[in-house]
């Protein structure tokens, strides 16, 4: 058994954003009004969970709207804002599993609490990869149904971020916010 504390990885799928116009590429595609509304649903749920140490986020314009907008979304809910540490590593926004966790283990240090913001389909594979023994098996069924746009991930880590491994998480809750209602999964 690790003696390490009990540490929170948090994944977030980006909000839904706009299709790309004529000549326009995909990272450079913004948040539709709807992922807006939705990202902010995401950062009080996150309020709910977990304040970040740090947040690792794919460098899309996307992604980096969605945690911009989940950050006012989660500071409305503190009695003062939340200011984690943002890194925008450039291998996220083409990112596998490897990448992901290997970004986790060399960036974590010392935090307690990790978000990633990233894409499709990592993020759920990414989720599914680290899920290990005691998570819950409904919010795993639902990640391997789908991982909506602006849906979060909150897995438990009870080892150091760089010995970070398949497995090593428990999947505790999945969350799909969404400003028409949306709501917890296990």
């Amino acid at each position: 058994m690790s003696t390490a504390p009990t540490r929170r990885l948090i994944l977030i799928r980006h909000a839904k954003a706009e299709q790309a116009t004529p000549g326009q590429e995909d990272v450079d595609r913004p948040l539709a009004p709807r992922g807006l509304l939705d990202a902010v649903v995401g950062g009080q749920e996150l309020a709910l969970v977990a304040v970040p140490d740090l947040v690792l986020c794919s460098p899309a314009r996307r992604t980096r709207q969605t945690w911009r907008t989940v950050l006012e979304g989660l500071s409305g809910e503190l009695a003062q804002p939340a200011h984690p540490e943002v890194k925008y590593p450039h291998g996220l926004y083409e990112a596998g599993v490897f990448d992901l966790v290997e970004t986790v283990r060399k960036a974590g240090g010392q935090a307690s609490v990790v978000v990633l913001v990233g894409h499709e389909p990592t993020m759920s594979e990414a989720t599914l990869s680290l899920a290990g023994a005691g998570s819950d098996p409904d919010a795993v069924q639902h990640v391997k149904a789908g991982f909506p746009t602006a849906g979060i991930a909150v897995l438990a880590v009870e080892r150091e971020w760089a010995d970070l491994a398949p497995g090593d998480g428990r999947l505790e809750k999945f969350v799909v916010p969404r400003a028409d209602g949306g709501g917890s999964i296990g």
